[in-house]
């Protein structure tokens, strides 16, 4: 048993490194090439809309018009969209999408944006007024606000949340 446990491969019979490449370099391309037949055809799908399919979705041109959305069109002019809307569509966190010979945005940048006081209500928030400093807020609406993954910010002349604090 003990002359078993010692036994040690003649080096003669060990892989030089020269055969081990080679064997992992016919072993990838076997595996490359094992794909190479056609795939068979697949049958069309059952479901009524596949994940990438937009056709019909509402979607939002630069405008603030909601549309539905039409599949791309493969020959159109050159894309008119302004690049203010493409990056406020990126910036709020939707998706640009070519609906016919358009780019459109997933969500109405467009629309006014609600910002909320204190008590919860919901305000349009107006341009900052230069010669006005904003009352102090409470603790707690900070809170709230950050809590919510938002921030405070000055509307008028008072602190408003720009999203729906907890």
């Amino acid at each position: 048993m003990t002359a078993l446990m010692n036994y040690r491969r003649p080096a003669s019979l060990l892989p030089t490194m020269t055969q081990l490449v080679r064997g992992l370099l016919f072993w990838a391309l076997a595996c490359a090439c094992g794909g190479s037949e056609a795939a068979p055809a697949q049958a069309p799908s059952t479901s009524p809309r596949s994940p990438g399919d937009l056709a019909g979705a509402t979607v939002y041109d630069a405008n603030g018009d909601a549309k539905a959305c039409e599949p791309p069109k493969p020959d159109c002019p050159r894309d008119a969209s302004s690049l203010e809307f493409r990056d406020k569509c990126r910036l709020e966190g939707y998706q640009l999408r070519r609906c016919g010979c358009e780019t459109v945005c997933s969500g109405n940048v467009m629309a006014p944006k609600m910002h909320y006081d204190a008590e919860g209500n919901a305000k349009e928030c107006a341009p900052e007024e230069a010669e006005c400093t904003p009352p102090d807020t409470t603790a707690a609406f900070q809170d709230a606000c950050g809590e919510a993954h938002h921030r405070l910010v000055v509307c008028g002349c008072e602190w408003l949340c720009d999203g729906e604090p907890k």
